[in-house]
């Protein structure tokens, strides 16, 4: 099948596109890659002239529909890509090509994809809140495609950061507690719950926090490629996982499980101690793939006991592992958005809400 994949592409930060065009490769398919934010002018000099923003727009939608035309996809397939208007996209059907979004950025642009999602084939969103919302407003072809991971991710290279296993010569070993993503306020708050604990975080924005004297020592450095991060993942006992908006409303965290919780499982080293979302409940089990915390005081309670219980955390971490695989990687994924599997989710041997099973039911029928 000849695939046109649009996406966010930065040679710096491999994100979900980069996963999805891996996938669909290794299935045998041929994939183009059509870059949305691939705009001639600057974001700051749209910012400050609305009427440059939108023949910007314009000429971007017209070089992705030229694509469409020269590529002649059996599958135009967008991540996200709000910038593609429903104009595109219908000119992209009329010309053949079934067109399929993974609207995976929840809550970014969530209303604009609202507006759009009856323009697409299929529309897949990364959270089933989202997914249930979607149905509530009358959209059939929308269903949940939660996040996965890399099969491959334990052979990934090693370039690890400082203090992670190779960094140097007798350098300092993994802590035994890693924390990789960018600094939040709701993050920064409920990791001070750990003052004290041998606690090592990585992540974009950490130096704003420099200055507080429960983090401090904690923070050991910046933005992590996947080498450094899994190695961390596999070197440690436990990998913290603090999602955005965590218990905050519905409507911030969307309830839905970051890739996080699947790159963590994959790398099948340390044992997951992450934040009581919905979907994570719904895609693994509590206690048996995974443990999960509701506050503060929890939180150091289910570190403290997986650091006291190393043997029971690595069975976690292990079952955990083997969960992902099976049922979570991008393969899996990139099935459903080809069209050869249903969008069917859960833990194996666990029954899915009803809300679920209709938004999944409507998402397959397509």
């Amino acid at each position: 099948m000849r695939i046109l994949l649009s996406g966010a592409f930065n040679p710096d930060f491999e994100a979900l596109p980069e996963h999805v065009a891996s996938a669909l490769r290794a299935l045998g398919h041929e994939v183009r890659l059509f870059d949305h934010r691939a705009f001639l002018l600057p974001g700051r000099v749209r910012a400050r002239a609305a009427w440059l923003d939108r023949i910007d727009r314009r000429a971007l939608n017209s070089r992705f529909v030229g694509a469409v035309r020269r590529t002649r996809p059996d599958l135009v397939l967008a991540n996200q890509g709000m910038v593609l208007t429903r104009d595109s996209i219908e000119r992209a059907r009329a010309l053949g090509a079934r067109c399929v979004n993974w609207f995976s950025d929840y809550p970014a642009e969530f209303e604009a994809g609202l507006a759009i999602a009856s323009a697409y084939d299929a529309f897949y969103l990364s959270s089933s809140y989202a997914a249930r919302r979607h149905a509530g407003a009358g959209h059939e072809r929308a269903a949940w495609l939660p996040f996965g991971c890399d099969a491959d991710l334990e052979g990934v290279p090693a370039d690890p950061p400082e203090g992670a296993p190779g960094a140097r010569p007798g350098g300092p070993p993994v802590p035994p507690v890693v924390f990789v993503g960018s600094h939040y306020p709701e993050r920064e708050v409920l990791l001070r719950f750990l003052r004290g604990l041998p606690v090592g975080i990585w992540g974009p924005g950490w130096a704003r926090a420099a200055g507080d004297p429960h983090l401090r020592t904690m923070i050991r450095g910046g933005a992590l490629r996947p080498a450094a991060w899994s190695s961390l993942y596999r070197g440690a006992r436990v990998a913290l996982n603090i999602h955005y908006g965590c218990f905050g409303p519905r409507e911030v965290s969307g309830d839905l499980a970051n890739t996080r919780v699947f790159e963590i499982l994959a790398c099948g080293g340390a044992c997951q101690v992450v934040d009581r979302q919905g979907d994570v409940l719904r895609l693994f089990r509590e206690g048996e793939h995974l443990i999960t915390f509701a506050s503060g005081d929890e939180l150091r309670a289910c570190v403290e006991a997986a650091l006291r219980d190393d043997g029971k955390s690595r069975s976690t971490a292990a079952r955990g592992r083997a969960a992902v695989l099976a049922r979570h990687t991008y393969g899996h994924r990139v099935r459903v958005l080809l069209g050869l599997a249903p969008p069917d989710f859960g833990a194996a041997g666990t029954e899915r809400p009803a809300a679920l099973q209709d938004v999944a039911a409507a998402g397959a029928s397509r």
